[in-house]
């Protein structure tokens, strides 16, 4: 089945559901129509569905048809924690505009409190990179960064204004598969303070990530420090 066809089918009633073309409670037009729509075979499209409701967009009802389930939330951006997204990609799905200052860039050697800390071996080099990112020009999270030196070759305090994962995967050839997160709140820091507006809050939510590349290797930890206005992810639950 050409992957382009059911993705570009997905991405267009997705599109649609966002826009309020079909909303909460809506039924999507039924099979037929939908094949007729898309010049596709059923299967296709099945299978575009069968993504949406992954999402929780839609709810498909045997002998009733697709009910749309997604709702517009109250925070201007939504994150997922069911997949491994950029902070780039994050900005442009929810149709922001990203920038990055980076404000450290250096190697270390780890030590044992930083091994206990990331998961990385004592002794190994990393490139530990200190980031504030913003939304449509607003500093809405501080990342602490910590790459396993050797599989970021190459990498630049430029590139890292950009897209860490885009030059991992594009230039490298990385392919990244798993992130195992824990998130948390904790008082602000100096730091936080420093480059966050945070007023009123004394706060931040923390999500600690641990990222693996195909062969298993354990390529990154970060630490992201999130404005609490920032913070707000899905997650799709199923009994």
């Amino acid at each position: 089945m050409p992957k382009a066809i059911y993705e570009g089918i997905y991405r267009d009633l997705k599109g649609k559901i966002q826009e309020g073309t079909y909303t909460y409670e809506d039924f999507l037009p039924t099979e037929s129509e939908l094949t007729a729509q898309y010049g596709c075979s059923r299967n296709t499209l099945r299978r575009a569905v069968s993504m949406l409701a992954d999402d929780a967009y839609v709810q498909p009802m045997h002998g009733r048809g697709v009910r749309v389930i997604w709702q517009r939330e109250g925070h201007s951006a939504q994150g997922s924690l069911s997949g491994v997204e950029s902070f780039v990609e994050f900005a442009r799905r929810n149709g922001l505009t990203p920038s990055t200052s980076v404000k450290s860039f250096e190697q270390v050697t780890c030590g044992s409190g930083l091994s206990r800390r990331t998961g990385f071996a004592e002794g190994v080099e990393l490139l530990r990179i200190v980031r504030v990112r913003s939304l449509d020009g607003a500093a809405r999270q501080v990342d602490h960064d910590y790459f396993l030196a050797s599989a970021v070759t190459g990498l630049t305090p430029e590139i890292a204004e950009g897209s860490v994962y885009h030059f991992l995967e594009s230039e490298r050839h990385m392919r990244i598969l798993t992130s195992k997160r824990r998130i948390t709140v904790q008082l602000a820091t100096d730091e936080d303070c420093s480059y966050m507006d945070l007023d009123p809050y004394n706060c931040v939510a923390v999500m600690e990530n641990q990222s693996f590349n195909s062969e298993g290797v354990m390529f990154e930890y970060t630490q992201v420090r999130y404005h609490p206005d920032a913070f707000s992810y899905n997650l799709v639950s199923r009994r």
